[in-house]
C-alpha cells in the first residue's frame, strides 16, 4: 500500500504536470513546528494539492506535491518553494534529506545545511577519490546554484490514458516485449517526447520527431502485446495496451487499403476462417515430409517475407465441429442445457504435430459435457461467430465492434436471452466479450471454461488423479477475471503435482508473437523463459507447497494446459512441453456418475 501511494496521488494531478516527493526530517521535538510550516509553505506558494506522511517516531515527513515546468513563472514558484522548505527545515535544526540520498534538487543547499567549513571537506574528499568528477558528478555537490532549475523534464500531454502516469515502473515487471524494445513506462516516455517535440514546432524537434517515429512504429506499437497486464501492475489502473490499440487505429486511415480489407475479411468471416484448418493441415504435411530441421530453415526464409513465423509447435487443422456424442444421466441426474461458443481460435486450430492428443479442443469439450449430462446447444451461423477481437487488436476497432455486436445478438437467441449459460472456450474472448457486450443477463451468463467446469460440471462427474505431474498456464485474461483459483483447483483434481506458471504474459497476443517471434519469448530475457518470479509447485502426494524454477518445467511436466490456444503454441515453444486447452485434462479424468 505505501508503494502505492504515491502514485495513486500522482494519478489525481492536472495534465501536464509532474508528481515531486521531498524527504526532511527535524528532531522529534521539531515535528509539529515542521507540520505547520509544511502547510503554511503550501499556501503561500499556492501548492493546494500538496500532502505530507511519514514516520512521526523519527521526525520524518515526505512531501507530495504537482507541479509543471512548462513556464518560468511555474519554474520560479517551484524554485521559491525549495528556497523556503529548506530554510524552514535548517532553522529547525533538521535535515533536507532523512530516508533518501541528496540529488540535484538539494545539491545548491548542502552549505546552507552543513555549513562552509564541512562542505569544504565534502569536497575535499570528493577530490581525493574522485578527482576527475566521473562519479555522479553534480548530483550530491554541486557549485551551480541554481540547478535545481536546470534541465527540467516536461510531461507533457500526450494521450487520455496514460497523461496520468507519473512513470513509477510498477507495470514493467508484467511486460513480455522489454526485453526487445520498449516496457509500458517506456512506451509513455516515448510517447510524451513525441508530444513535446510536435508541439515545439522548431525545424529541429520535427525532424528529429520524424525520424523518432521510423522506431516508434515497431518499437512502441507493433511489438505491444497490448494485453492489459501492465494495468495490473500499475497503482492507478494505467492499460499502455488500450493507447497502443487507439494509437494502431489512427495509423490506418477510413480509405486505406488495410481498413477496405479487414472489411471484406469481416464481411466474408466464415469463409475466410473455414479455410484455416486446411491451409494449417497443408504446412503440417510439409513439416513431416521435409521435417523438423528443413522446416525450420525454410520457414526462417520464407517468414519474413509472408510476415507469419513457424514453429515446431504451430497447430494444426482443427476438425470440423461435429454432433454432441449421446448425453445419458442417472436416474437421480436432470439434464441441462448449455450454450456452447466455440471460438473462431478453436474452430480453426487443433493440436499440435507430436502431441498425444488429436482431437480438437471442441471435441474433448463436447465430450466433457455429454459425461456431465450437458445437452449443446450451438449457435446459429456459427462459422460467422467472433468476438471481433482479432480485429480490435490490429487497430481495427470498427470491424472488431461489428463482429461483437453480431456476436451478441446470436448468443442472447441461443441462450434465451441469457438464462441457459454460455461456455466459451477461449479465455481472451469471454474477456472480450464481457467488455462489449451491453445486455447484463447475457454477460452474467456467460463462463470461460475453468470457472464453467468448477461452478456447473464438478458435482456432475467423477475425477480421478491420473497425471503424475503436470503444469498450468493462466493466460493474461483469466488472470485480469481473477480465475487464477480455478485453474488450480482442476489441475490439483486430476494430477498429482501442479505447477503453477509463473509467467505473466506469454508474448503471443493471438497472432502477433507469429508476426513478431521476438516478443512471445524471444531471447534469455523474456518473460516466458525467465519470468519475474518462481513456479508455485503443489505435491497432494507429499501435502506440501512449494517454488521452483519455471525453467524445471521441461524436465519436471509431461505437459500444460491453459485456455488460450495461441498462448498453448508460445508455451510450448519456450518450455519443450505441449501444452494445450484444459478442457483435455478434464475429459481424460473425468468419466459420468454413476446411478
Amino acid at each position: 500500500a505505501r508503494r502505492a501511494l504515491i502514485p495513486m496521488v500522482g494519478a489525481v494531478r492536472k495534465a501536464g504536470t509532474s508528481v515531486l516527493l521531498e524527504d526532511v526530517a527535524v528532531p522529534v521535538q521539531n515535528l509539529a513546528k515542521l507540520c505547520n510550516g509544511i502547510n503554511e509553505m503550501f499556501q503561500k506558494f499556492d501548492y493546494h494539492d500538496g500532502s505530507a506522511f511519514g514516520h512521526a517516531l523519527e521526525g520524518n515527513l515526505h512531501l507530495v506535491f504537482t507541479q509543471g515546468f512548462e513556464t518560468p513563472e511555474e519554474v520560479q514558484r517551484y524554485a521559491d518553494m525549495m528556497d523556503y522548505l529548506c530554510k524552514m527545515v535548517c532553522d529547525l535544526e533538521g535535515s533536507l534529506k532523512a530516508e533518501h540520498g541528496t540529488g540535484r534538487n538539494v545539491a545548491p543547499y548542502v552549505e546552507m545545511e552543513w555549513g562552509k567549513k564541512a562542505t569544504a571537506v565534502m569536497w575535499e574528499l570528493k577530490g581525493l577519490f574522485d578527482g576527475e568528477m566521473l562519479l555522479n558528478p553534480g548530483v550530491v555537490l554541486n557549485t551551480n546554484p541554481t540547478i535545481h532549475k536546470e534541465n527540467l523534464k516536461p510531461l507533457p500531454v500526450a494521450h487520455g490514458v496514460v497523461d496520468t502516469c507519473m512513470e513509477c515502473g510498477f507495470c514493467e515487471s508484467a511486460c513480455p516485449s522489454g526485453h526487445v524494445t520498449l516496457t509500458p513506462r517506456q512506451r509513455i516516455v516515448a510517447t510524451r517526447e513525441l508530444a513535446r517535440l510536435d508541439a515545439s514546432q522548431t525545424p529541429a524537434d520535427l525532424a528529429k520527431a520524424e525520424e523518432m517515429r521510423k522506431l516508434y512504429s515497431y518499437a512502441a506499437l507493433d511489438t505491444c502485446a497490448a494485453d492489459g497486464m501492465c494495468a495490473e501492475k500499475c497503482p492507478v489502473n494505467i492499460n499502455t495496451g488500450r493507447m497502443v490499440k487507439e494509437l494502431r487505429a489512427q495509423a490506418i486511415k477510413p480509405d486505406s487499403a488495410e481498413n477496405r480489407a479487414a472489411s471484406v475479411f469481416r464481411s466474408n468471416f466464415g469463409l475466410v476462417m473455414g479455410g484455416v484448418p486446411a491451409l494449417l493441415n497443408a504446412v503440417d504435411l510439409f513439416h513431416g515430409v521435409v521435417g523438423t530441421t528443413a522446416m525450420k530453415a525454410i520457414a526462417g526464409a520464407v517468414g519474413p517475407f509472408v510476415g507469419v513465423h513457424w514453429n515446431p509447435y504451430i497447430a494444426t487443422g482443427a476438425a470440423a465441429i461435429k454432433p454432441q456424442p449421446a448425453v445419458t444421466v442417472p436416474p437421480q441426474m436432470e439434464k441441462k442445457k448449455v450454450v456452447y461458443f466455440a471460438t473462431c481460435v478453436s474452430r480453426a486450430m487443433g493440436p499440435a504435430r507430436g502431441d498425444s492428443e488429436t482431437a480438437s479442443i471442441h471435441e474433448k469439450t463436447m465430450s466433457v459435457l455429454a459425461k456431465a449430462g450437458y445437452e449443446v446447444v450451438l449457435p446459429e451461423d456459427l462459422s460467422n461467430a467472433c468476438c471481433g477481437l482479432i480485429f480490435d487488436s490490429r487497430g481495427l476497432p470498427a470491424q472488431g465492434q461489428e463482429q461483437a455486436a453480431k456476436l451478441e445478438q446470436t448468443l442472447l437467441a441461443a441462450s434465451e436471452g441469457g438464462t441457459i449459460p454460455v461456455l466459451c472456450d477461449t479465455s481472451p474472448c469471454l474477456m472480450r466479450v464481457k467488455d462489449t457486450f451491453k445486455d447484463a443477463q447475457l454477460k452474467s451468463a456467460m463462463y470461460e471454461p475453468t470457472e464453467f467446469v468448477v461452478k456447473f460440471l464438478l458435482n456432475r462427474l467423477k475425477l480421478d488423479r491420473k497425471e503424475a505431474s503436470i503444469a498450468v498456464h493462466v493466460p493474461c485474461s483469466s488472470k485480469k477475471l481473477k480465475k487464477d483459483a480455478y485453474f488450480e483447483q482442476i489441475a490439483k483434481a486430476c494430477a498429482t503435482k501442479v505447477t503453477v506458471s509463473p509467467v505473466p504474459c506469454c508474448g503471443m497476443a493471438g497472432d502477433r508473437g507469429l508476426r513478431y517471434p521476438e516478443i512471445s519469448g524471444g531471447g534469455v530475457a523474456s518473460a516466458v523463459v525467465a519470468p519475474p518470479g518462481a513456479a508455485i509447485v503443489h505435491d497432494s502426494k507429499a501435502g506440501s507447497t512449494s517454488t521452483s524454477a519455471w525453467s524445471e518445467v521441461n524436465g519436471s511436466c509431461s505437459e500444460g494446459f491453459s485456455t488460450s490456444r495461441t498462448c498453448e503454441i508460445s508455451l510450448s515453444n519456450q518450455t519443450g512441453r505441449h501444452f494445450k486447452s484444459i478442457m483435455y485434462l478434464v475429459d481424460r479424468c473425468s468419466s459420468p456418475l454413476q446411478a
